[in-house]
């Protein structure tokens, strides 16, 4: 069956090639890494002799976040072991550049690339370049060339973090026996709940090569800001040091109409509230500054000169790495990705800094997470945004309760830790 796989997807490369130098030429984007993940000037060393590489793959920019904490506990336990970090997009790829500073005496990665297309000859070449011990995915992107390559190669494969939600299962389910080609050869999978675990046992995966671990989101270094780096925080996004500000971090499409109507209505309670809006993808914000109803208010994106951006009412983060630590500034924060059908995106940023955090009802990939905030009174979901203006105007109302909800939201945070360790534990196996 893999070998059918193989020819397909070799048949849909050459059907496509013809199409390729346009792709080049009209999309920054695919030619920010096209060639890489074809397996051409990769950039990655090949491997020194007597040497053992590690090599940790995240998808996107939400999966690079939660593997850096796992990245830094393999370079802690396994000092002698080289890693290699990959990602499939190109924001995936800079922000895994910004965290983890590859080329510096104290990164915990020794390079950095992109993941291959699932294309054999592309798959080939970068794993002869890179030539890894073991191979370890974190929460998703499993392709069936690479595992049957790294099967015939014998590299165990472990999928870290996993998590699996009842849309994905379904679609797996009804592919029936294929399915069996994204998950018979993985040595463990490690699922963030016992949900998660039954539903990869009901794609075939064995018992014994399942592991509950938890999810290492909750191993999350907390950044510590100094005064002096909030203030410049602040400064930056053109505010002031008392000015009360709101996040709404990695929204998608048709949620920052509700936003802004939101903080619309959420002004009348407090006239100096102010707004950061960051996309999940940060290239929307040149089109969501013409089709967002901005009137009345100064509107600045934060890559503009400092000075063209004092005094802005809404602020838009045109550039990734800053919403993480822009979460420490605000009073409160909301997460997108679940407003719309999305599956939600990650609840922590915000709450490790003690922010009470507003989100929809569509979180299907984070949904024991949602959970957990609803029933420890550590965020609020909402139906949609009506009900989002209707929850911030009343909190806002009280800054007691706001307080009081971000400090279990942190307390949410920190009580739920551990993933990490557990999953070194498992992986120990094949390390050694």
């Amino acid at each position: 069956m893999i070998f059918f796989y193989h020819i397909i997807t070799l048949v849909v490369f050459f059907f496509c090639l013809p199409f390729l130098p346009v792709v080049w030429i009209f999309s920054a984007k695919r030619r920010a890494n096209l060639l890489q993940r074809l397996g051409l000037f990769t950039q990655i060393p090949e491997k020194e002799a007597n040497t053992r590489r590690i090599w940790v793959h995240a998808l996107s920019v939400g999966e690079v976040n939660s593997s850096f904490p796992l990245v830094n506990a393999l370079k802690k336990k396994y000092p002698a072991h080289h890693i290699v970090f990959t990602a499939s997009t190109k924001t995936g790829f800079e922000q895994a550049f910004e965290m983890m500073c590859p080329g510096r005496a104290d990164s915990p990665v020794t390079t950095l690339g992109y993941f291959p297309f699932d294309i054999w000859f592309a798959v080939i070449r970068v794993v002869s370049r890179i030539s890894p011990d073991i191979v370890c995915l974190v929460e998703t992107d499993l392709w069936p060339g690479f595992l049957s390559v790294m099967h015939q190669r014998r590299i165990p494969v472990v999928l870290v973090n996993a998590r699996l939600s009842p849309k994905s299962l379904k679609g797996y389910r009804r592919m029936g026996p294929l399915a069996n080609l994204f998950f018979s050869t993985l040595s463990c999978v490690m699922a963030q709940t016992r949900q998660d675990a039954l539903g990869f046992e009901q794609l075939g995966v064995a018992e014994n090569r399942i592991q509950v671990t938890g999810n290492i989101k909750f191993d999350q270094p907390c950044p510590r800001l100094s005064r002096r780096e909030i203030s410049s925080l602040v400064r930056d996004l053109g505010f002031q040091a008392d000015d009360p500000i709101m996040i709404a971090g990695s929204t998608h499409p048709g949620e920052e109409s509700m936003v802004v109507r939101a903080f619309i209505q959420a002004r009348q309670a407090v006239p100096e509230l102010k707004l950061v809006i960051a996309p999940r993808d940060p290239g929307r914000c040149t089109a969501l500054l013409k089709e967002l109803p901005l009137t009345g208010f100064k509107v600045a994106s934060y890559l503009d000169p400092l000075e063209s951006k004092q005094g802005a009412d809404i602020m838009f983060l045109n550039t990734i790495g800053v919403l993480s630590k822009a979460y420490a500034v605000c009073v409160c924060a909301f997460v997108g990705g679940s407003l719309v059908i999305q599956g939600g995106h990650n609840l922590l940023e915000p709450a490790m800094f003690g922010k009470p955090v507003f989100f929809g009802p569509h979180m299907t990939d984070f949904g024991e997470m949602a959970q957990l905030f609803v029933q420890g009174n550590g965020g609020i979901q909402v139906e949609d945004g009506k009900a989002l203006a209707v929850e911030l105007e009343q909190m806002l109302r009280n800054p007691d309760d706001c307080r009081r909800i971000g400090h279990n939201a942190r307390q949410i945070f920190k009580d739920n830790a551990g993933a990490i360790n557990a999953s070194l534990g498992h992986m120990e196996a094949f390390i050694d």
